[in-house]
């Protein structure tokens, strides 16, 4: 009976941290045959099933191609939570029940109680520090390798105690070495981490810097340019009084047409046309990356449109998410349109209500390729946002002439 009631508290708070995308039914099929499979696999193998459910449980509920570190840090950490409510209040019910193999109701009762009691902590805490976001944002395994250590440290111990009960202080001691090397190395993760982040933090200040750089210069040429365009335009308009002096109207035509096309020639080659709206975006970090991107596709001669009326200032998810599936999905539209003879861009921002879109489209080729733009979508790491953030959309369409790409995030209402 102390089985099923524990295996049901794990499923239960499992049920709880860990989000899947499953429909209801689904999951409840699943933790109801995991739960037998569980009672079953821990009656003929004991506590050394562990990890033959483990492996179970991972196999059921895993949905995606990729490994889903998820949800092996998620059946990690509920394994490490169901040992310490075993661990942490076992000195306490050493002073009650003195001879442990005499069981009874009462001390099956008293250990459930326990074992739930300690998961819905666990759970509240969990959700109250939303360590699911932590959790869901790691997309390698070194969180999975350090869960993993802590579990067969914690494992061993366990077993350890139970069948040298003679040497429990020895093994205790042990126990608290190991321990103090598991902080250790978290420790160690975690500075680590936060260096790693530093330096990417740092690299992309410098890539700020840059971009900022070629802005100002772009901003410097065109401003030359004005200077020159100012000193010849007045040389053209003396030109054409002189000819409607004369009154030759032939002439007067031909003057005409030497100033529309040096005017449309200088004003067709400015880029202030194409960063104008970049006064509107006011997060440094994304308006660094629209420059890179603009300048480059005005060296790559590709017709752009860019365009954000509105001013932006907030942003609803991490900057850097953002940053990275934009720079990949404009690098897409680039790649595909730089092969094009007349291909064409347009960037967009807008913001409607409760929703900020950003409008990425690329013109097609009409040559044939074995290249497809949804081939490039899995490089943008869609599903993995979408886990991460539930307030992300992304949509893409084509037709015979435009591909489009579409990431709309809602944003908060304001409170009136």
């Amino acid at each position: 009976m102390r089985i099923c009631f524990t295996w049901a508290i794990f499923y239960y708070m499992f049920s709880l941290i860990y989000h899947s995308k499953f429909s209801i039914q689904r999951k409840t099929l699943s933790y109801w045959a995991l739960w037998l499979i569980s009672i079953t696999l821990n009656i003929f193998l004991s506590g050394y099933a562990n990890l033959l459910i483990a492996i179970i449980i991972y196999f059921v509920l895993w949905s995606d191609k990729k490994i889903d570190y998820y949800l092996i840090n998620i059946i990690l950490l509920s394994f490490l939570v169901k040992f310490l409510a075993i661990i942490i209040p076992s000195p306490i019910l050493m002073h009650f029940f003195p001879s442990p193999d005499v069981v009874s109701y009462g001390f099956n009762l008293i250990i459930n109680l326990i074992e739930f009691i300690f998961s819905i902590t666990f759970v509240y805490f969990y959700n109250y520090f939303k360590l699911n976001d932590f959790f869901q944002s790691r997309e390698n395994p070194m969180t999975s390798i350090v869960l993993g250590y802590v579990y067969i440290i914690f494992f061993m111990f366990l077993k350890l105690t139970q069948h040298f009960k003679a040497y429990a202080g020895l093994i205790t001691g042990m126990f608290i070495f190991i321990l103090i090397q598991c902080i250790f190395i978290i420790l160690i993760f975690s500075f680590t981490r936060r260096r790693q982040r530093k330096v990417y933090r740092d690299r992309f200040s410098e890539e700020q810097v840059k971009n900022l750089k070629l802005y100002t210069d772009q901003l410097e040429h065109d401003q030359l340019k004005l200077r020159h365009f100012k000193h010849d335009y007045k040389n053209l308009l003396f030109s054409l009084k002189s000819v409607a002096e004369q009154q030759n109207y032939e002439l007067m035509n031909q003057a005409l047409d030497n100033l529309e096309n040096y005017s449309d020639d200088y004003l067709n080659n400015l880029s202030m046309d194409l960063y104008q709206d970049l006064n509107n975006v006011k997060n440094p970090y994304l308006k660094s990356l629209l420059i890179s991107k603009l300048n480059t596709i005005n060296q790559k001669n590709i017709v752009c449109f860019f365009n954000c009326t509105d001013e932006l200032n907030n942003l609803p998810i991490n900057i850097f998410d953002l940053i990275r599936l934009l720079d990949r999905a404009i690098d897409n539209a680039i790649h595909f349109t730089e092969r094009q003879e007349h291909g064409k861009i347009q960037l967009a921002i807008t913001q409607e209500n409760n929703q900020l879109a950003f409008l990425i489209n690329n013109t097609l080729a009409n040559l044939p390729t074995t290249e497809r733009e949804q081939d490039y979508l899995e490089l943008l790491h869609i599903k993995e946002l979408k886990k991460k953030y539930s307030n992300i959309f992304i949509q893409h369409s084509k037709n015979a002439k435009w591909f489009r790409f579409h990431i709309t995030l809602i944003t908060k209402e304001d409170k009136k």
